[in-house]
């Protein structure tokens, strides 16, 4: 029997390109990678779908759901941290608008699947909160498009990536699902 257990969400590494390629196929092997980590202390992720529902004659009255879409986004919040590199770069695209928003962000699992995808950043929260308290921090990262999806090659753990990381993780060739 298979052991079972609990994995810690620490274990997840998401990471943006902090040099804001726009370009996944050109701009990832001059990405400079930094991870947000530093100041995080909430992640959520979502793929709102969309679906259709139809009920058919063989459902007798009942609907048949299909996805037939998804949206997948990142929401990070926790605490500003001034000089961290990933925050610094989210927090300096506050007024902007349009591609400008745009670089490249990765997802390394526990396992050590890798999801990459040219990415929007959204609804960003660069300060707040009371006179007397750490400033806040959040955005949402939004993947444009169908991501990249690579398996892990061996089903071991990846080892945890280094929050100043750069280049792409340990030689890893990514392809499409």
């Amino acid at each position: 029997m298979e052991k079972t257990h609990f994995d810690l969400n620490f274990k997840n590494s998401l990471e943006i390109d902090i040099n804001g390629g726009t370009d996944l196929d050109s701009d990832k092997a001059n990405a400079k990678w930094a991870k947000l980590s530093r100041g995080i202390n909430t992640i959520t992720p979502s793929a709102a779908d969309t679906t259709d529902a139809t009920p058919y004659w063989d459902g007798e009255g009942f609907t048949d759901t299909e996805v037939t879409g998804k949206n997948i986004t990142f929401a990070f919040s926790g605490h500003r941290v001034m000089g961290d590199p990933a925050q610094d770069y989210v927090a300096s695209h506050f007024l902007d608008i349009g591609d400008k928003l745009r670089t490249l962000a990765r997802w390394t699992d526990p396992v050590g699947n890798v999801v990459e995808s040219v990415a929007t950043l959204t609804s960003i929260v660069p300060f707040g909160g009371a006179a007397n308290v750490k400033q806040t921090f959040s955005f949402t990262l939004a993947l444009n498009g169908k991501p990249d999806y690579t398996p892990a090659s061996t089903g071991e753990v990846t080892p945890p990536l280094n929050p100043q990381s750069t280049g792409v993780n340990g030689g890893v060739k990514l392809s499409g699902q």
